[in-house]
């Protein structure tokens, strides 16, 4: 069973990491809300447990160098909101309960709302996401589990066909789609869970919290997950 998350974002504080996420303060080609939703949920997702530290870089940035923060403050306080909103996922995601029909409520792809005509259909930057997360599986994984081929048919569900759409479906068809893939993350999930494999656990986040107060020492590893002293990381221009 999944760990208890006891510290849950609220609406305050998720609307803060949304701006966060788009503002001056981070790189700027850090993850939107909508990308790192669909991120996440491909982590959470995962048959095998992927360390903090090794997809905790790519929300900040695809540069493999340096990370630019507008301060430590800052970004301490980026890497605690994005832990628990990770720890939200995996609490809903995961929850054994669910309605009904055995889907865990509480749950929904988070997308922004698209209307105008070039805009990017409704759930693209999601989905985006969730391939970058899907990308950090480890290639073992269908070694690691007795029958891939329910979590292949999920996994189709939720990344497509790599085909060029030329007509933009229509507004509900992108609803009705986001929200299948976002039942098909629930069921890859169960599926793993059925087959015996162990549910991922919370991150803990009381160091991140704490360390936002001081900021980490020069000599510290770099909390962003980069593996390098923060003096030669984020910590660079301070």
């Amino acid at each position: 069973m999944t760990q208890a998350q006891s510290n849950p974002l609220s609406d305050a504080e998720l609307e803060q990491l949304e701006d966060l996420l788009v503002s001056d303060d981070v790189p700027a080609d850090c993850m939107n809300m909508e990308m790192l939703d669909g991120y996440l949920a491909a982590i959470v997702s995962c048959p095998l447990p992927i360390p903090v530290e090794r997809w905790l870089p790519a929300v900040w940035t695809a540069d493999e160098g340096e990370v630019g923060f507008g301060s430590g403050a800052t970004l301490q306080k980026a890497i605690e909101l994005v832990l628990r909103y990770y720890n939200d996922l995996l609490a809903t995601i995961g929850d054994e309960e669910g309605d009904e029909e055995g889907e865990a409520e509480g749950w929904a792809p988070f997308c922004y709302a698209q209307g105008g005509e070039d805009d990017p259909a409704i759930g693209e930057e999601w989905t985006n996401g969730f391939e970058q997360g899907f990308e950090l599986w480890p290639t073992e994984w269908p070694d690691a589990v007795s029958d891939t081929t329910i979590a292949e048919a999920l996994l189709e569900t939720i990344l497509g066909a790599e085909e060029e759409v030329t007509v933009k479906p229509e507004l509900e068809a992108q609803l009705a789609e986001l929200e299948e893939k976002g039942l098909a993350v629930q069921r890859l999930y169960q599926n793993w869970r059925a087959l015996g494999l162990p549910a991922q656990l919370a991150v803990p986040v009381s160091a991140a919290a704490k360390a936002g107060k001081a900021g980490p020492g020069r000599n510290d590893a770099c909390p962003c997950g980069s593996g390098k002293k923060y003096k030669k990381c984020c910590g660079a221009d301070a």
